[in-house]
């Protein structure tokens, strides 16, 4: 039974070192996140997915600047009715669908309230995004967001953000409002 003592004290050390992870000043941060988002009951359906990698020094133990590159897939498909010539007047019904690939950018600092061995970490921040690099009138979209980050081990992190950015472009108005999931990883 000299067995079950040893792999009590390794279980316990392995369900407490997540409890001493977090980050701290000097910390780079490597994450990756993602969302989608689609229309449902209309003719036009739209959807995009959004890949973003984002990496950034922590200037204090809670506050972190970064950028990152984006990777967005959009996919519309429309549909057309019209009737047919007579006398039969049959329904003509046309859809197209057309996907595209845009690539991008994003700014962000993030403020983090740490306690003392958190294993959940509550932050908030601000962001600069620009989706599509290709497009010279687009000026982007900035926004807040808040989210938090759970360690499940001692340097990588989930994590979970709620985000709202509005447009920079003039003749636009209205918001994005989106819910992104991703993992850090403390390098």
């Amino acid at each position: 039974m000299k067995f079950a003592p040893v792999c009590l004290a390794l279980c316990l050390a392995l369900i407490a070192a997540p409890a001493l992870s977090q980050q701290q000043k000097g910390d780079v941060e490597l994450q990756f996140q993602g969302y989608y988002f689609t229309t449902v009951g209309s003719d036009m359906t739209f959807g995009m997915g959004t890949i973003t990698g984002k990496i950034g020094p922590y200037l204090t133990d809670n506050l972190q600047i970064g950028i990152g590159p984006t990777l967005s897939i959009t996919t519309m498909t429309s549909v057309d009715y019209t009737v047919g010539p007579p006398p039969t007047y049959t329904p003509i019904v046309k859809e197209e669908t057309k996907t595209t690939t845009t690539f991008g950018s994003t700014a962000f600092f993030v403020y983090s309230f740490l306690t003392r061995n958190a294993k959940l970490v509550p932050y908030f921040g601000a962001q600069y995004f620009k989706q599509d690099f290709s497009d010279s009138e687009d000026k982007g979209s900035i926004g807040v967001n808040l989210g938090v980050k759970y360690y499940f081990a001692k340097k990588a992190a989930f994590d979970l953000s709620g985000n709202y950015l509005f447009t920079l472009n003039k003749d636009e108005e209205g918001g994005m409002l989106y819910f992104a999931v991703g993992l850090s990883f403390l390098l």
